[in-house]
């Protein structure tokens, strides 16, 4: 052996160590839903938005609540004051000359005043309006993204249990075409069959050494798929004790649900009154503005040589502000602003109908979906009692290799058949379950 052949022979061990090494992961659906919730990127930041929606509806709750503020201002600095003034006597027309020396060391000016908005047009109303609808929007759309992530792990579940049941259907097939070609291989040996015919049965035994290597791959493929989804390293082996051949119809599910009561449609609804309301904020900035303020001032005053100032008062404010005229801004405005209100009464109409052709499809499908597993149950049924014919016959003289072949083959077909139908029926129900807002986890 080259030293090449060696390192791929050292290669080849190493891996299949590290292979054996890993720790297998064993989980079920729900935990697979749980980890593909806590490891979605898209669900992370729905979070981060409910967090800001709460606090833009924090912000909004304030504005009803008065402003309160301190000011101070400080001076220490000697500045004098010398002036000759010559000031007019009452009753005469003389003057009297009065010098004027004045030093000041320092002064401080404070207060604390508080500001109430009394009317503010509706505006301050329509944001506090706005900023709870906003909320409800942000939890809504968790929850519509939660269900994306729930209908997706489903599939990607369900699509690992069907390939790992055709693994076993390979597996299965491979072995009663490894039993024929032992048989066929025995007649051959002592002249009761031609070559040709071994020929034939060791070619399908092939296809289906073939198709058991390609079924092993789409296993790997789709767990590699299925772990990306719930957050775990790509090449973690799982074991899921679980079987895609459980299939039970509930016809309960089928009136389950109303469109009204869909994440979606409350989504448009809140979309609709959110430009509702902003329209009333519109509105609101061409109307009069009320507020009243009242504080406290201080000041103090420092001189030199002279009695000090130190005084202080309340003060009390009112003020109103009226637009006049804003030259057609405030029309133009308002008419973008009912546009857009109409726009989405038009859209909320529109999804309600997509929606409930949506529900209805996901019905439809359900129904159906249960249908071909029904009619895959019994198309196995007959395939299987077909194959045990053949079988029968074959040894008894009186079927052909090529038909016995057949046979099998439209057996390995059925079952494959069937694996499929219940994968879709899995993921029909898991569809209509996510439609009617039922995905319970």
């Amino acid at each position: 052996m080259n030293k090449a052949k060696i390192y791929i022979t050292l290669a080849i061990l190493v891996s299949i160590i590290t292979i054996e090494a890993q720790e297998v992961l064993k989980l079920d659906l729900h935990q697979c839903r749980t980890m593909a919730i806590d490891n979605s990127e898209l669900l992370k930041i729905a979070g981060q938005n409910i967090v800001r929606a709460s606090g833009e509806k924090m912000a909004a709750r304030s504005a009803r609540l008065p402003i309160v503020a301190a000011s101070g201002t400080g001076l220490y600095r000697n500045i004098e004051f010398q002036e000759e003034l010559y000031l007019p006597i009452p009753g005469t027309e003389s003057y009297a000359y009065l010098p004027l020396d004045i030093a000041i060391q320092g002064g401080i000016i404070a207060g604390v005043t508080a500001a109430q908005p009394i009317y503010a047009g509706g505006k301050i109303m329509a944001g506090n309006k706005m900023a709870t609808i906003g909320e409800q929007m942000a939890k809504t759309n968790r929850d519509l993204k939660q269900d994306e992530i729930i209908y997706e792990t489903d599939k990607a579940y369900y699509l690992y249990l069907s390939v790992k049941a055709k693994v076993d259907l390979a597996k299965e097939y491979q072995k009663l075409l490894g039993e024929l070609v032992t048989v066929v291989d025995n007649s051959y040996q002592t002249g009761m069959v031609n070559k040709n015919e071994l020929l034939k049965v060791q070619v399908k035994f092939n296809e289906a050494a073939l198709q058991l290597q390609q079924a092993e791959t789409g296993l790997k493929l789709t767990q590699m798929s299925l772990n990306r989804l719930i957050g775990v390293d790509l090449y973690t082996r799982l074991e899921i004790n679980d079987s895609i051949g459980n299939c039970v119809f509930d016809e309960n599910k089928l009136n389950n649900g109303q469109v009204n009561n869909r994440k979606e449609m409350l989504l448009m609804q809140n979309q609709v009154e959110m430009a509702q309301q902003n329209s009333k904020a519109v509105r609101g900035d061409y109307l009069p503005i009320v507020g009243v303020s009242a504080g406290y001032n201080h000041a103090a005053v420092m001189f030199k040589e002279m009695d000090n100032i130190d005084k202080g008062g309340f003060i009390a404010m009112a003020s109103i502000k009226i637009p006049l005229t804003t030259f057609g801004e405030r029309k133009g405005k308002m008419s973008v602003a009912k546009a857009d209100y109409n726009i989405r009464q038009l859209e909320l109409q529109q999804a309600h109908e997509y929606l409930l052709l949506e529900m209805e499809q996901a019905r439809l499908t359900y129904a159906d979906a249960f249908t071909r597993v029904e009619l895959s149950f019994e198309a196995l049924e007959q395939a299987d009692e077909n194959r045990r014919i053949s079988d029968d016959n074959y040894n008894l003289g009186m079927e052909t290799i090529v038909n016995l072949l057949e046979a099998k083959t439209e057996w390995q077909k059925a079952y494959s058949n069937k694996i499929d139908a219940i994968t879709d029926f899995k993921v029909k129900e898991s569809n209509l379950l996510r439609v009617a807002n039922k995905l319970i986890w």
